[in-house]
């Protein structure tokens, strides 16, 4: 990726050392495949890896939502 900025690079990249990674998985979370990530000690639904129209309706189901995926 390129980023054309008229910002200092000091600028543009300050506060990336505090960034913290949560490492991603792929599971099942409701039947719906899905990709979530363990943040302080809970589970939290990142997207949606489902083909089907229908489970991006559902209401329980949407980034940041708390969840227990299916092992």
């Amino acid at each position: 990726m390129i980023l054309y900025t008229p910002m200092q690079l000091e600028l543009v990249l300050a506060g990336l050392e505090q960034m913290t990674h949560y490492p991603e998985r792929r599971t099942t979370v409701n039947g719906v495949p899905a990709l979530v990530r363990n943040v302080g000690g809970r589970e939290e639904l990142v997207q949606l890896l489902s083909t089907d129209p229908k489970d991006y309706l559902r209401t329980d189901l949407y980034p940041g939502a708390q969840v227990i995926p299916s092992r």
